[in-house]
């Protein structure tokens, strides 16, 4: 299953089927001017409900001096709180970027960064890639080349939702550590379109 960052921006998108329709979307809004953002995830409805439906399914608060919060059902099926850096911890190596998480599954994950294709999901145990965030170059009729982003996604028994809650945690900060290879931005706020929730 092969599901598309539309527009590429981990912050703020949709993730949709190779057949169009939205599978989930991703906001990111501050309750006030000078409050943390806050990235919702929701996954939306069969394509015949309205948008509205949509239900949530993780909030993650991307705070300033502190370690960001990850809230969400996926962990047991109750609404549980939790900071990032204990969802998805590390192993090994200080300044390492990889990442692994126990699954909903009880397996344990790892997201790597990877030159060139950007993140890669495997099991730890049996080393089976399990999902892939990548690119291809398209040219539609009337449209100059581009470039299109997808998670490709492989049959697995880990529950989706916690997949994709993972890749957009590492894709954000993916590309935090791009944008600021220097280490100049603190790494744990940023991807805000700058929009407070009314």
């Amino acid at each position: 299953m092969n599901l598309h960052l539309v527009p590429n921006d981990p912050s703020k998108a949709v993730l949709m089927s190779d057949d169009g329709v939205v599978q989930y979307r991703i906001t990111t809004r501050r309750k006030h001017l000078f409050c943390t953002p806050v990235c919702q995830i929701f996954r939306s409805p069969a394509p015949s409900r309205p948008p509205t439906e949509d239900r949530l399914v993780a909030e993650i608060e991307w705070k300033r001096w502190s370690h960001p919060i990850v809230r969400s059902d996926v962990f047991d099926g109750t609404m549980l709180e939790m900071e990032v850096r204990e969802f998805l911890y590390k192993l090994g190596r200080k300044f390492s970027t990889t990442r692994y998480f126990l699954g909903s599954d009880d397996k344990e994950y790892c997201w790597k960064d990877i030159k060139g294709v950007a993140q890669i999901l495997t099991a730890r145990e049996s080393k089976a890639n399990v999902a892939r965030f990548s690119y291809q170059t398209s040219r539609a009729d009337h449209f100059p080349t581009q470039k299109r982003y997808f998670l490709q996604i492989e049959p697995t028994t880990l529950d989706i939702d916690m997949l994709v809650i993972t890749f957009i945690i590492m894709e954000k900060r993916r590309r935090e550590r791009e944008a600021h290879p220097d280490g100049d931005e603190a790494p744990f706020e940023s991807g805000f379109d700058g929009a407070v929730a009314a």
